[in-house]
C-alpha cells in the first residue's frame, strides 16, 4: 500500500472534533529484548476516523502519532475479562493479522465495538451514498454530460455561447499549518424550475492562494440558459487528487446577466457561517445579442474556405486591460457538422510570450462513418463474394471426380458471406452510435469498424501575433485483427511476406496464379464495358427521339472501341480448353455415393437465388453435409500457413496472355536479422508493380479508363486482391495427411473429351463472337440511316428496329460474359486446392478486417483536411499529381500481441495507396457524406466539398487523387523496453527506414510545387504566411529526421515527433495511434498540441508545462477515456508512468490500473 506519512501524521495530529471517537485502549504488541522477543501491554491514545484507526506514542492525546490501522473487511471478536481486569476484543482479518485490544471498562468496549464495526469501508461508502441521495432529493445536481444525455441535446461545434467566463482567485486563507490550498472552482447554474446542473470546472492549481485559472467556461443556450440562470461558484481545496477527496472552501452566486453585463467582477467568497475566505475574479465576455445561440454557418459555406473567418466577442477590460481588442470564436463550417457529431469541447486561456493571451478551443467529435463506411465495404465485399459463389454454382452436374473439390470451394465463399454478412447486420442494427469503445475491440461483430476513433481538432488564436489557425489530429487504435488470436509473432506483413516466398519458389506456381488473376481480371473488364455499352446504347436511343443527331456519331464511335475491346477479351480457344479439362459441357452420371454431393450443391443454388433476393440475411446459407467437405469459418482460428510448395496438376499452356501483376514487395524481410543491402530505392517498402509482356489482341483501347477492372493502374502500388489466387493450387505431390478426403488425387484421370466434341464446342464459343460483331454491324447500320437524313427524322418503325438490335447486341455481349464467368469457375476448379483456398479465407478476411478500419480512419481525416486547408493550397496539391499526405504515427511495442498488431497496421497502411479518392459537389443529389464504390482492388471514394471548392478545379481530372502513406512506429512503454533488450524491433527499424525513403520522395516533389524559400504554408491561414521563428524549417526538420531514424536508439520517440512536424509543415493530415488511442495516445497528442502551441503561437516557456498537464488532466483526452471504459483515468500503474518518458508521463492523480 502506498501511503503519504507527512498527510497520516497531519490526519492524526488534528483536534478532537475532527475524530469520530478516541481515548485510552490497552494494546496487545510484541516488545522487542535484547535477548528475546516478547509480547507486552502498552497503554496508548487511539483515534479513530473514518476507517482509519491511529495510535499515539503514549497515553496521552500530545502524544506523537506512531502507526495506524486500516479498517476494512475485518471481523471483531469478543472476549471475557482477563486476569487484569481488563475487557479485550480483537480486530481479525482473513489472511491471519490480529490486533489485540482491551478497555478498562465493559461500556467503553461497546462503544468502541460500535465504532470500529461502522467504519468498514463498504460500510461507509453505503452511508455516503445515502447521504448524497438524500441530498439530492433535497436539492437536486445532475452533471452536464448526463443533463444532455436525459434531454437529448447535442452539443453543435457551430453554436457560438452566450457568454466565456474566465476566473482567478486571491487571498485564499491556509489552513492551520500554514499550508497554502489546492484550488480547483465548480460552476453549478440553476434555473428558476429546472434542477441544479454541475455545469463545469477548473483545473486544480496546487498550493497556491493566489490562483489564475486557464480552463474557461462556455455557457450555451441549447443548455437552457439564459440571462436568469443563476450560477454559483463553489471553490474546493483537493486534499487527495488520487481519490478526489475534496474540502468545500466557500463559494458566490449571482444571475448570468450580471457576468454578461459587468464583464469583469471581483466578489467575496464566504462559508455558510458568512465567513470571508478569499476573492474570486470573474472575466466574462459576451455576444452581440443577434448572435446568441446561432450557428455561424453561411449559405455558401465560405468558413470552410476562410477557416479563420470568425465570430468576434465584445471585449472591454482585461488582465492586463487592452481596449478595443476581441476574442474570437472559430467557425467551422456545415460539412464538418454533417460528418461529425457529439463533440466534446474544453477553453483555455494561455499566457503568450509576447505578453497578449492565447485561446484555444480543443474538440474532440465522432465521425459519422465509424460504422456506415465499414457496411459500404462490407457491400463491396459481399457482392464480390456471391459473384464467385454464382460462377462455382453455374458450373452445374460435372464429373464426379470435380464434384467434392466444387463444393469445397464453394463452403470457402459460403463461409465468408455468412461472416461478412453477420458483420454488417450487427454494424446496421447499431442506431444513434458511431463510436466503438475499446472495451469492444475484441467483439468479432463489430471487427471491421475502428476503435475509438475521434478527430482530435485544436484551434488557436493569439492576440498578438493576429494568428489563428485549426490544427487536426485523427487517433485511432491499432488497425488490427484483434478476434484472430492464433497469430501473434508479425502479423499480416508476416503471412503476406510468406505467401509472396512461395510464390516466388516455383515459377509453374507463378504461372498457373497468373492465369487465374487475368481470367478473373477480363471477367470484371468485360462486365464494366458491358455496362458502358448499354448505357451507350440508352443515351443513342433517347438522342434519337430528341432528334439531336449531334452527339450521337461521337457515342457511336465510343460503341465501336468498346466492342472491339470486348472481343478482344473474348478467347473462345481459352475457354474451351478450360471447360474441356473438367469435362463439361457434357452431362455425366454420378454414383449414388455421390448423391449427397450433389444435393447439396442444388440446394446451395436454391439458397443463393434466396440470398440474391434476401441480401441482409446471410444466415440462410448452409453448408452442413455429412461429406468430407468441411465448413471452414474465416473467423475460427487459423493454423499457420502451410510451408508445403505446391504445384500445378495442369501442363497445358493458356494462350491467355499475362498482364501486369500487382504485388507487395516488401524490401525488407522484417522478421530476419541478416538482410543484404538495398539494391536501389526503387526495391522499397513501397509496393511496385511490375509490368509484363501485353499481348495487343487482350489489351483494352488505351483511351478508355478501366475503373472497374482489377488491372485498373491509378498511381497504385498494392492491390487488395495480391494474395486472392497466389497459393491456392492444386498439387498432386502434397502429402496425402495434408490433402482434403474425398478430392481425388489423381486428376488426370479424367477422360478427355473426344475431339469432334471438342469442336462442336469450339465452333459454338466462335459464334458468340460472331454473332456480337453481327448484332453491332446491324445496329450501326440502322443509326447511321436516320442520321444521314436531313433533320434526323425517323419513323418507329425504325426506332423498334434499333431497340431490337441494341437488345441483341446486349444479349449476345451478356452471353459471351457468362461464358468467361464459367471459364474462370472451371480454371479454379482444376487448379485451387480447397485447403489452401480455406487458408487464403482467413487471410483474405483479416486483411479485410484492417483494410476497412485503416479506410474508415482516413477518410475521415480526408474531410477534416479538405476543411481546414486553404483552398488555393487543395487545388494547387491536387493538380499537380502530388496529393495529400498522410503521416500515421504508431505507439506499439514489438512485444507479444502488440507485434502483431503492428505487421496488421503495417499492410493496411500500405493497402490505402491504391484506393482513389474523388471529389464531388455537395447537393445536386450528391450526399454530403462519403461514399465507396468500386471493386475490390479498385476502390473509390467519393468525399463531399463545398461548391466553392469544387469550382476552382479547371480540370475535373484533378478531382482524383492517391494518397502518400507513411507509417513510423516508436514503442514507448515498458513492454518497447522489453522488446529492445529481446532484439524484437529490427523489423519496426527497417520499416521506418523505408517509410523515411517514401517521405523523402513525397518532400521532394512537395518542394516543387511549393518552393520552401518563397513561401511557408501555415495551415488555416488564408494567405501564406513567414514561418514563426521558433519553427525549424522543413528542411532541417527532413535531416533531423534522417538522422533520428538510423540513430540506434531504445525508445526513439524523437522519430514520430519530428515525422508529425514534417508533415505538418507540409500541409499533411496526422494520425495517432496505439492499441486501443486512449491512454498513449492521449499523451501524444497532448504533447503535439503544447509542442504547436510553442512553436507556432509563442506559448510562454513557463506555461508549458503547465498546459501539458492542464490537457491531460481536464482535456479531451481525459473526457475520452471515460466514454471508453467509464473512468476518468488513464490505464497505467505507478511503475508504467515511471518507464515512460519524460514528455509522456501523465500528471499525479489521472491515472490508475483500470482496464484498457
Amino acid at each position: 500500500m502506498r501511503y503519504n506519512k507527512q498527510e497520516l501524521v497531519a490526519l492524526a495530529s488534528q483536534t478532537s472534533q475532527n475524530f469520530d471517537r478516541e481515548g485510552v485502549l490497552v494494546m496487545r504488541e510484541r516488545q522487542d529484548g535484547f535477548f528475546r522477543r516478547s509480547e507486552g501491554s502498552t497503554v496508548r491514545w487511539f483515534r479513530l476516523r473514518g476507517n482509519l484507526l491511529f495510535y499515539l506514542k503514549g497515553p496521552e492525546p500530545w502524544y506523537e502519532p506512531m502507526g495506524v490501522i486500516i479498517l476494512g473487511n475485518h471481523q471483531v471478536k469478543l472476549q471475557s475479562q482477563d486476569e487484569n481486569g481488563h475487557w479485550p476484543f480483537q480486530i481479525v482479518w482473513d489472511s491471519g493479522v490480529s490486533y489485540r485490544m482491551a478497555t478498562f471498562l465493559e461500556t467503553e468496549r461497546t462503544l468502541w465495538l460500535k465504532a470500529i464495526q461502522l467504519a468498514s469501508y463498504d460500510n461507509m461508502h453505503s452511508r455516503v451514498q445515502d447521504l448524497k441521495d438524500r441530498l439530492n432529493a433535497i436539492r437536486p445536481v445532475i452533471d452536464i454530460t448526463n443533463y444532455r444525455l436525459q434531454k437529448g441535446i447535442f452539443v453543435d461545434m457551430n453554436e457560438v455561447p452566450i457568454c466565456e467566463l474566465a476566473l482567478s482567485c486571491d487571498n485564499l486563507l491556509c489552513d492551520a499549518h500554514g499550508k497554502p490550498p489546492s484550488p480547483m472552482v465548480v460552476i453549478y447554474a440553476k434555473n428558476p424550475k429546472g434542477p441544479c446542473i454541475e455545469y463545469g470546472s477548473t483545473e486544480v492549481v496546487e498550493m497556491c492562494s493566489n490562483p489564475s485559472f486557464s480552463k474557461t467556461i462556455l455557457f450555451r443556450a441549447s443548455d437552457g440558459l439564459n440571462g436568469d440562470t443563476m450560477i454559483r461558484l463553489v471553490v474546493y481545496d483537493v486534499k487527495e487528487p488520487v481519490s478526489d477527496t475534496t474540502v468545500p472552501m466557500g463559494f458566490t452566486s449571482m444571475k448570468l446577466s450580471m457576468i454578461q453585463e459587468a464583464q469583469r467582477l471581483r466578489v467575496s467568497l464566504c462559508t455558510k457561517e458568512e465567513k470571508t475566505i478569499g476573492f474570486v475574479t470573474l472575466n466574462g465576455w459576451s455576444l452581440e445579442p443577434s448572435y446568441t445561440g446561432t450557428s455561424p454557418v453561411h449559405s455558401n459555406d465560405r468558413s470552410i474556405e476562410i477557416p479563420q473567418k470568425v465570430l468576434c466577442h465584445r471585449r472591454s477590460q482585461s488582465l492586463p486591460p487592452r481596449l478595443g481588442l476581441k476574442l474570437k470564436f472559430p467557425s467551422y463550417g456545415s460539412l464538418i457538422k454533417q460528418n461529425f457529431l457529439n463533440s466534446h469541447q474544453v477553453t483555455y486561456r494561455f499566457q503568450s510570450g509576447l505578453g497578449g493571451d492565447i485561446t484555444v478551443h480543443e474538440i474532440m467529435t465522432e465521425p459519422k462513418i465509424c460504422f456506415s463506411m465499414p457496411v459500404q465495404l462490407l457491400n463491396i465485399y459481399i457482392e464480390r463474394e456471391r459473384e464467385l459463389l454464382e460462377e462455382l454454382l453455374s458450373v452445374g452436374e460435372i464429373c464426379s471426380q470435380w464434384q467434392n473439390r466444387q463444393l469445397e470451394l464453394v463452403s470457402n465463399h459460403v463461409g465468408l458471406l455468412k461472416h461478412y454478412g453477420h458483420a454488417k447486420k450487427c454494424m446496421e442494427s447499431i442506431d444513434d452510435v458511431y463510436f466503438k469503445a475499446s472495451c469492444r475491440k475484441d467483439d468479432a461483430s463489430l471487427e471491421f469498424a475502428p476503435v475509438n476513433l475521434h478527430l482530435q481538432r485544436m484551434w488557436v488564436h493569439n492576440d498578438t501575433l493576429n494568428k489563428t489557425g485549426f490544427h487536426d489530429i485523427v487517433t485511432a487504435g491499432a488497425f488490427a485483427a484483434h478476434t484472430h488470436k492464433t497469430e501473434r509473432s508479425g502479423g499480416l506483413i508476416r503471412l503476406v511476406q510468406h505467401v509472396k516466398d512461395i510464390n516466388s519458389s516455383k515459377a509453374e506456381l507463378q504461372s498457373i496464379t497468373n492465369k487465374i488473376q487475368v481470367e478473373y481480371d477480363n471477367v470484371v473488364a468485360l462486365r464494366r464495358l458491358r455496362d458502358e455499352l448499354s448505357g451507350d446504347m440508352d443515351r443513342i436511343i433517347m438522342l434519337l427521339q430528341a432528334k439531336q443527331i449531334e452527339e450521337v456519331q461521337a457515342i457511336l464511335d465510343g460503341i465501336k472501341n468498346k466492342a472491339k475491346s470486348i472481343l478482344a477479351l473474348w478467347d473462345p480457344t481459352a475457354v474451351e480448353e478450360t471447360l474441356s479439362y473438367i469435362g463439361w459441357p457434357k452431362d455425366y452420371g454420378y454414383d449414388e455415393s455421390d448423391g449427397q454431393t450433389m444435393s447439396t450443391i442444388l440446394r446451395l443454388t436454391e439458397q443463393m437465388n434466396l440470398f440474391e433476393a434476401v441480401n441482409s440475411d446471410c444466415e440462410t446459407l448452409d453448408v452442413s453435409s455429412s461429406s468430407s467437405s468441411k465448413e471452414a469459418s474465416p473467423t475460427e482460428d487459423d493454423p499457420s500457413t502451410c510451408t508445403s510448395e505446391p504445384s500445378m496438376s495442369c501442363d497445358k499452356k493458356n494462350p491467355i496472355s499475362e498482364e501486369i501483376e500487382e504485388e507487395l514487395q516488401f524490401h525488407n524481410d522484417y522478421f530476419k536479422t541478416e538482410r543484404e543491402e538495398r539494391i536501389s530505392l526503387n526495391n522499397s517498402f513501397r509496393s511496385v508493380r511490375s509490368a509484363k509482356t501485353t499481348e495487343p489482341s487482350h489489351s483494352l483501347d488505351s483511351t478508355k479508363t478501366r475503373h472497374g477492372s482489377l488491372r485498373y493502374d491509378f498511381k497504385s502500388s498494392a492491390s487488395l486482391e495480391q494474395v486472392s489466387y497466389r497459393c491456392l493450387v492444386n498439387n498432386n505431390k502434397v502429402d496425402k495427411r495434408k490433402t482434403p478426403q474425398g478430392i481425388s488425387d489423381a486428376l488426370d484421370d479424367v477422360s478427355p473429351l473426344d475431339q469432334t466434341t471438342r469442336d462442336n464446342n469450339f465452333a459454338y464459343l466462335k459464334a458468340v463472337g460472331t454473332a456480337i460483331e453481327e448484332a453491332l454491324a446491324s445496329l450501326i447500320r440502322f443509326v447511321v440511316e436516320i442520321i444521314r437524313t436531313a433533320n434526323g427524322d425517323h419513323t418507329e418503325e425504325q426506332m423498334d428496329v434499333i431497340r431490337a438490335q441494341a437488345e441483341l447486341l446486349k444479349k449476345n455481349v451478356d452471353g459471351a460474359a457468362r461464358w468467361l464467368r464459367v471459364s474462370h469457375a472451371a480454371l479454379r476448379l482444376r487448379c485451387e486446392a480447397p485447403l489452401w483456398a480455406r487458408e487464403n479465407a482467413v487471410l483474405q478476411t483479416r486483411r479485410d478486417t484492417c483494410f476497412s478500419q485503416a479506410l474508415t480512419t482516413v477518410t475521415s481525416g480526408l474531410l477534416c483536411w479538405l476543411c481546414s486547408v486553404p483552398s488555393d493550397v487543395v487545388v494547387k496539391l491536387l493538380s499537380s499529381g502530388l496529393g495529400p499526405l498522410c503521416g500515421f504515427e504508431g505507439l506499439l511495442s514489438l512485444y507479444s500481441n502488440e507485434k502483431a498488431m503492428w505487421g496488421d497496421m503495417v499492410v493496411a497502411v500500405e493497402d490505402l495507396q491504391t484506393v482513389v479518392f474523388q471529389l464531388c459537389k455537395v447537393g445536386h443529389g450528391n450526399p454530403s457524406v462519403p461514399q465507396v464504390t468500386g471493386a475490390r482492388g479498385a476502390l473509390v471514394v467519393k468525399l463531399p466539398v463545398s461548391e466553392s471548392l469544387y469550382s476552382k478545379f479547371d480540370v475535373k481530372e484533378h478531382l482524383s487523387f492517391t494518397i502518400t502513406a507513411v507509417f513510423f512506429n516508436i514503442g514507448i512503454n515498458e513492454k518497447a523496453s522489453l522488446a529492445e533488450a529481446l532484439g524484437e524491433t529490427i523489423p519496426q527499424y527497417h520499416s521506418n527506414s523505408d517509410n523515411l525513403d517514401r517521405l523523402n520522395k513525397y518532400y521532394h516533389k512537395f518542394c516543387k510545387v511549393f518552393p520552401q524559400d518563397l513561401v511557408a504554408i501555415t495551415r488555416g491561414v488564408m494567405t501564406f504566411r513567414k514561418p514563426s521563428s521558433r519553427s525549424k524549417p522543413l528542411e532541417e526538420v527532413m535531416e533531423n529526421l534522417r538522422i533520428s531514424v538510423h540513430k540506434k536508439v531504445p525508445r526513439n520517440y524523437e522519430v514520430i515527433q519530428l515525422a508529425s512536424m514534417a508533415v505538418r509543415q507540409m500541409n499533411g493530415v496526422r494520425f495517432t495511434s496505439c492499441k486501443s488511442a486512449k491512454d498513449r495516445t492521449g499523451m501524444s497528442v497532448t504533447l503535439e498540441q503544447c509542442s504547436i502551441l510553442a512553436s507556432e503561437y509563442h506559448l510562454a516557456e513557463n506555461e508549458v508545462k503547465k498546459a501539458l498537464d492542464i490537457m491531460r488532466s481536464e482535456g479531451c483526452r481525459r473526457a475520452n477515456t471515460q466514454k471508453n471504459i467509464g473512468v476518468r483515468k488513464y490505464a497505467f500503474t505507478k511503475k508504467q508512468v515511471m518507464t515512460l518518458p519524460g514528455d509522456y508521463r501523465p500528471p499525479a492523480g489521472t491515472y490508475g490500473i483500470t482496464q484498457t
